[in-house]
């Protein structure tokens, strides 16, 4: 499988997860757009005759039963005029309802938004150190995996060094390829550091 494809269904188990989850934190169009997206081929195409099949299929679904067919119709008028989805006529003459490059960039910032990392009952008493040094050409992607670093609950160990007490290199990899500078992020697990009680008093360990 393609890097691409593999990160693509990778943000759709996450997707996935968040609508099983049975939130009402994100907005109608976020759920509807990403309805969309788990409902597709691999090639993120959402097969449907026509809007309002589409429509059906969301408003049964476990995820769509919060809202009436009109908002779930709304909702998708307005990803249409932003240009996250597309109607297309296929060679066989099927209607179809593509998500564009645009929605599917949308997709990816949203994956960003649900990553959280689970924490065991137990920590194994090892630290995760992510550092990376990063080409001033991306100068953005820095400040945005920092600021995810902080939301995540890491504490900034150096300059570009954060700490966390829990497994977190799948999570943490996600962002970074996201942001496309994995290539300088390196996870090393430690077991022990100088000042090391001050972390533990931060994450409640003393």
């Amino acid at each position: 499988m393609k890097k691409e494809e593999y990160a693509k269904q990778e943000y759709l188990e996450k997707f996935r997860d968040f609508l099983d989850s049975g939130t009402t934190k994100a907005s109608i169009t976020k759920i509807v757009l990403i309805a969309l997206a788990i409902a597709s081929l691999p090639g993120l195409i959402f097969v449907a005759a026509a809007m309002g099949n589409a429509v059906q299929i969301i408003s049964q679904s476990r995820f769509g039963k919060q809202y009436n067919k009109k908002q779930i119709r709304n909702a998708m008028v307005g990803i249409h005029r932003q240009k996250l989805i597309k109607h297309v006529i296929e060679k066989n003459g099927k209607n179809t309802i593509r998500i564009t490059k645009k929605g599917e960039s949308r997709l990816q910032t949203f994956a960003i938004d649900f990553i959280e990392i689970e924490k065991p009952k137990r920590w194994d008493g090892k630290w995760r150190l992510v550092i990376f040094d990063l080409p001033i050409k991306f100068n953005k992607a820095r400040e945005n995996l920092r600021w995810k670093l902080k939301e995540l609950g890491f504490i900034q160990f150096q300059k570009s060094a954060w700490i966390y007490p829990y497994p977190c290199k799948d999570e943490i990899m996600f962002v970074a390829n996201f942001y496309e500078v994995g290539e300088y992020v390196e996870i090393l697990t430690v077991d022990s550091f100088l000042n090391e009680e001050k972390i533990k008093r931060h994450f409640n360990f003393l």
